[in-house]
């Protein structure tokens, strides 16, 4: 008898015909990683998800030149447009429910949900971690900062290469701690456990009791599918690269202008419309990228739940109000101005606006927020065959040096 499941998937010769290709090809699809499929219960054949073949179809469709597919089996984060859910639980749910950071970070680890222990910053990783922060230069980034404190952590851990659970989320846990605690203090506010309260003592120079939008924010983050900055988590990961090494590969693709520093140009938006005026400012962001920063998401066409979760208590903040006022305006002008959707870096740009934080904090929280994806997605990938991620280059004759 054939299963419920199986009777909903088509076969590959099915499959060939629905994108127009060859069975052959299909077959090449899935050793590249870019589709995936089981085998019928006859043993012999593969079967396929009829909703992924429609969805790498329209992708196929709609691919520009040189852009490069690649389709990853995934149980940690639902995304489709409106919606993200953790393992199961839909964000909004989440943030609802008001859980921190750390508790989400342990959902998408184990996927257990509950209140989790405090994570702990570690006296001999701090001691490696703080001295190599502090020798960069004054031109280093914040990405930087955190880059060099983990590698100084993972030279100083002789377990840096336990891949089980708990040493992956055992070095989550004080990796975030410690590098969250070595960035450069912005006020000498009441020290706090949480993760969130303790990053807004390194972010923000006012306003200590905000923090929850802190932790709101690194939740909504804290994942979203397969991000460039997870596949490059993921592709060390199928290397079997320690905990330390997948960060840096995460960090590395954040590192990047066009990936996690989006809210830096939104925050100078506003920066620029407090000084000369929303529709000047407006304008000129315009006129100068094409584009309005923060807007737009190519899975959230109608509405992206992160920028709506953290705007909607934005709004009920008591920031300064002449601040809260531009926002609102450039909001409004570019609501009236662009039928298209915000997303989440508009939310997070005027978070650090709101609280007073330097243009660049956005890139931090997001950084932050997403490592724990990343060894979410490092922990499923070591269950997976190493080294499976093998693109095929097609070599390009040179025309000669220019």
């Amino acid at each position: 008898m054939t299963s419920p499941d199986q009777t909903e998937r088509i076969s590959a010769a099915e499959a060939a015909t629905r994108l127009g290709v060859k069975r052959e090809t299909i077959y090449a699809y899935v050793s590249r990683g870019m589709l995936n499929s089981q085998r019928h219960i006859d043993g012999k054949s593969s079967t396929f998800d009829p909703a992924e073949i429609e969805r790498f179809r329209r992708d196929k469709n709609d691919r520009r030149p040189g852009r490069l597919e690649v389709s990853v089996a995934s149980a940690i984060t639902d995304v489709s447009d409106g919606t993200v859910s953790y393992r199961g639980h839909a964000l909004a749910d989440l943030v609802r429910a008001g859980y921190r950071y750390e508790d989400v970070a342990e959902l998408l680890w184990t996927g257990s949900l509950g209140i989790s222990e405090t994570w702990p910053s570690d006296d001999r990783v701090r001691a490696a971690v703080q001295p190599a922060v502090d020798a960069l230069g004054p031109t280093a980034t914040s990405i930087d900062r955190m880059m060099a404190g983990v590698v100084a952590a993972a030279a100083s851990d002789p377990f840096r290469n336990d891949r089980s659970v708990h040493g992956v989320t055992s070095s989550g846990r004080i990796l975030t701690s410690t590098i969250v605690e070595a960035l450069p203090l912005a006020a000498r506010t009441s020290r706090g456990d949480q993760l969130a309260e303790r990053l807004w003592r390194r972010l923000a120079r006012t306003g200590s009791d905000h923090w929850p939008l802190l932790n709101l924010a690194m939740v909504v983050l804290a994942d979203h599918g397969m991000a460039t900055s997870t596949l490059a988590a993921r592709l060390a990961a199928s290397t079997r690269s320690g905990p330390h090494a997948i960060l840096l590969a995460g960090l590395g693709a954040v590192a990047g202008p066009l990936h996690g520093a989006a809210s830096r140009v939104v925050h100078e938006l506003f920066a620029d419309a407090e000084i000369n005026g929303p529709e000047a400012a407006l304008a000129t962001v315009i006129q100068r990228d094409g584009k309005v920063p923060g807007i737009g998401h190519f899975i959230h066409r109608s509405t992206d739940p992160r920028h709506d979760l953290l705007m909607e208590r934005l709004a009920d903040a008591e920031f300064d109000r002449r601040r809260m006022d531009v926002v609102a305006s450039i909001v409004s002008l570019t609501s009236d101005r662009i039928p298209v959707a915000p997303n989440v870096d508009l939310a997070l740009g005027a978070l650090t606006y709101m609280a007073g934080m330097s243009p660049d904090a956005g890139e931090v929280i997001f950084a932050i927020a997403r490592t724990s994806g990343w060894l979410a997605h490092a922990l499923e990938e070591y269950e997976e065959t190493p080294i499976r991620f093998r693109p095929v280059g097609r070599y390009v004759a040179s025309s000669g040096p220019r």
